[in-house]
């Protein structure tokens, strides 16, 4: 049982154990999953809910804090960089690659956040749910592997707040506040913020100083207005501005040392913002009509020592080539500047019902995305291999809108037995254009234009169906079929032969669960198996430039069909009284049945029957808390966590690999500490310690991109100590 150990499953259900939980609301998770509110133990599909209380506990500040914990659920890289710009969430293996458009949506109240601001701050969240499996009749859209909402708290007609300190190694340091209560009668409101600063804990020993630092400031904001018992208005607003240093490629492997050998930098800067207004109707004869309206922004600046190395820093000037450049261009070394703009605004209106026997919601979904895309390569005289200096500098633009219909139902045909049946009818529009321009300098002296003008549209209807039944109480079995889809786009680097529509992805999804819990909680066990098939698989290759240029590109194509078949389980014992163990197990066996990779008509390598990339087999989380009391109301808490992560490959992209060459990431696992002490009078003092045995663990490895051979790892932070300080009133 400890092997497979438990779920974060609870924390109000947590009671004296952990941060201001002594008087929450009982055993039962509720979630709103389905778009009604239930038990966790009575929705019939495979859902993780991380409340605020073990948030706190594990100090978990955005969904990078969720791997291992949550099964199934990962980040994969992108197909050329490190960067938290180009990566994406992935669940039980879907997504890994994941194109333009990710597969895991990230909801915020509801409202679709894009990919580039998916890692957004969980400030004073009540909780986290994450669906696995796809959620195309719930959610807005790119569902296909699942989603995550994070519900923020509502505020009420108590003032609460909370402030926190934090103070670890590496010059880390971070201070939150969070407060909310009535402005008048039936107003309410609330607003938090958070500032973050690290110096890192990479060197650069080129350069001098720390690679890898960071500060970030956050602020969100919600009023919350009920005009009467039947209508509530929430107006949610947040922004946040991150300047940083991301050491892209890491550290030499060979090494094995925090040591960077970046020989030319520049700060990066992510600015997100965001507002949106829910408002929810209650219309009498049991109907909810309810409204999400919003709009996002987020810009990037990700600036890349391409090969990570000491090279030669001879400076070129070549001159400007319209429209990407209309001056000169002076510039040394090899370098890549990728600037990101995204705009994205929807609105969702979503009609819920019950009747008798029978809960139903029907709804439509409208987006509007515009994206603008400009990367700028960069290689000096001199830079081995390449014979000439050059530039190619890209701006490409991508406006993406679609609708939706969707409706689901769910009959209590007897009491023990649902059967829940829906749908969703999508059509997605995507136009892209901009311009590609390759300069190269002398012997060579070449100019060559690309013109990106292409458009595409695509529709799709999916369709789920799940029965569960209740076998005992405490005991839920559940079968669902659900279809997943996602659309295709166009391809945006590259030559005029790449810049060319890719069609969409759809999958089927098979899976049995078992929900089971004692009356007193004392043991909750839930159980997963599933199978994916995975039809038009939408994957990332890097080839050479198709239109002649020295520099590989990458392109998206529907060059797979593949398979998944895994098993997850969650698991909570309170074996006595203050003591509890959780944790979870996740096993995702992907392989592709039939996948070509080809960099050349000459060189191709036949990957069916392979495992994916960028995504590990199995993840396992194990969690023990203990509470101590002291009298008083006074208190001793004490938590250890066990992450494990299994390997993953990547391609490796260079201009001297083959289409079968791979890099692995080994495996690894970390041990997290932290001992806590309330006062009982609202101030709570915590001691940690993260990565107790300072193992080297790395993710994403790369070679060398001009000339291969050295391999770059980004590596995880070596152990850190350090303490917080909670005040909560």
């Amino acid at each position: 049982m400890t092997a497979l150990v438990a779920s974060p499953l609870a924390a109000q259900e947590l009671g004296a154990v952990g941060p201001g939980t002594s008087d929450e609301s009982g055993p039962d998770i509720v979630v709103t999953a389905r778009k009604r509110a239930e038990t966790l133990q009575d929705v019939p599909m495979a859902v993780t809910a991380v409340t605020d209380t073990d948030l706190a506990i594990r100090n978990v500040q955005d969904v990078n804090g969720l791997y291992a914990e949550v099964p199934g659920l990962y980040l994969a890289p992108g197909s050329v960089n490190n960067s938290a710009d180009t990566a994406y969430l992935t669940m039980r293996g879907v997504g890994f690659n994941a194109g333009l458009e990710p597969a895991v949506g990230v909801f915020l109240d509801g409202m679709y956040i894009p990919q580039l601001g998916f890692d957004t701050a969980f400030l004073d969240l009540e909780r986290v749910e994450v669906l696995r499996g796809p959620q195309g009749t719930l959610f807005g859209r790119n569902t296909q592997g699942g989603a995550l909402n994070l519900v923020s708290r509502r505020p009420g007609p108590d003032l609460r707040g909370r402030v926190q300190l934090e103070a670890a190694e590496f010059g880390t340091y971070r201070a939150a506040g969070s407060i909310s209560g009535p402005l008048v009668d039936r107003l309410y409101v609330g607003v938090s913020a958070e500032h973050r600063t690290t110096d890192g804990f990479l060197h650069n020993v080129v350069l001098g100083g720390q690679q890898d630092w960071s500060r970030q400031d956050t602020v969100r904001g919600v009023v919350r207005w009920v005009p009467s018992d039947d209508v509530e208005v929430m107006l949610i607003g947040d922004a946040s501005h991150r300047y940083y240093n991301e050491a892209i490629r890491g550290v030499r492997l060979a090494t094995r040392r925090y040591e960077s050998l970046v020989d030319q930098d520049a700060p990066d800067t992510k600015d997100n913002h965001g507002a949106q207004l829910n408002v929810t109707a209650q219309l009498g004869s049991g109907l909810t009509l309810t409204s999400i309206s919003g709009y996002r922004y987020s810009a990037a600046d990700v600036f890349t020592d391409m090969d990570s190395r000491v090279s030669v820093q001879r400076q070129a000037t070549l001159p400007g080539f319209l429209p990407v450049a209309r001056t000169p261009q002076t510039f040394s070394g090899a370098t890549l500047d990728v600037q990101t703009r995204q705009k994205f605004k929807s609105q969702e209106l979503r009609l819920n019902g019950s009747q008798g026997t029978v809960d139903w919601l029907a709804g439509g979904y409208y987006f509007d995305q515009d994206q603008d895309f400009d990367r700028y390569r960069r290689v000096g005289p001199g830079t081995v291999p390449f014979p000439a200096a050059l530039y190619i500098y890209e701006n490409h633009i991508d406006d993406r809108n679609g609708f939706a219909g969707f409706g689901q139902a769910s009959w209590k045909a007897t009491d023990a037995v649902e059967l829940t049946g829906g749908g969703r009818w999508s059509h997605e529009k995507v136009i892209g254009t901009g311009n590609r321009g390759q300069v190269f300098g002398p012997p060579l002296n070449l100019f060559q234009p690309v013109n990106r003008n292409a458009r595409a549209s695509y529709s799709n209807f999916s369709w789920t169906a799940s029965a569960s039944y209740k076998a005992a109480p405490g005991t839920l079995l559940y079968a669902t079929y659900a279809e997943g889809w996602k659309a295709g786009g166009i391809n945006r680097s590259g030559s005029a032969a790449a810049n060319s529509p890719y069609a969409d992805e759809s999958s089927q999804n098979y899976e049995l669960g078992l929900k089971s819990s004692t009356r007193d909680q004392a043991l909750t066990l839930n159980v997963a198996l599933y199978y994916i098939k995975i039809r038009n698989q939408q994957v990332t290759n890097v080839i050479p430039d198709p239109g002649g240029g020295p520099t590989p590109v990458s392109v998206v194509e529907n060059a797979a069909g593949s398979h998944v078949s895994g098993a997850e389980a969650e698991l909570t014992v309170r074996p006595v009284e203050g003591l509890r163990l959780r944790g979870s197990l996740s096993y995702s066996r992907s392989r592709f049945d039939e996948f070509v990779g080809a960099f050349t008509l000459t060189d191709k390598t036949d990957f069916s029957g392979t495992q994916f990339e960028k995504v590990p087999e199995a993840t396992v989380f194990a969690a023990a808390d203990y509470h101590v009391p002291l009298g008083n109301n006074r208190a001793l808490d004490f938590h250890a966590e066990y992450q494990f992560v299994d390997s993953i490959i990547i391609q490796d992209n260079t201009r001297a690999s083959r289409s079968g060459d791979q890099l692995t990431a080994p495996a690894y696992d970390r041990v997290n500490l932290n001992i806590s002490f309330d006062t009982g009078r609202g101030l709570r003092i915590t001691g940690f310690v993260n990565n107790l045995l300072d193992t080297f663990d790395v993710t994403f490895p790369s070679s060398d991109p001009l000339l291969g051979r050295d391999v770059f790892v980004a590596p995880l932070p070596p152990r850190q100590f350090g303490g917080r300080a909670a005040l909560i009133f």
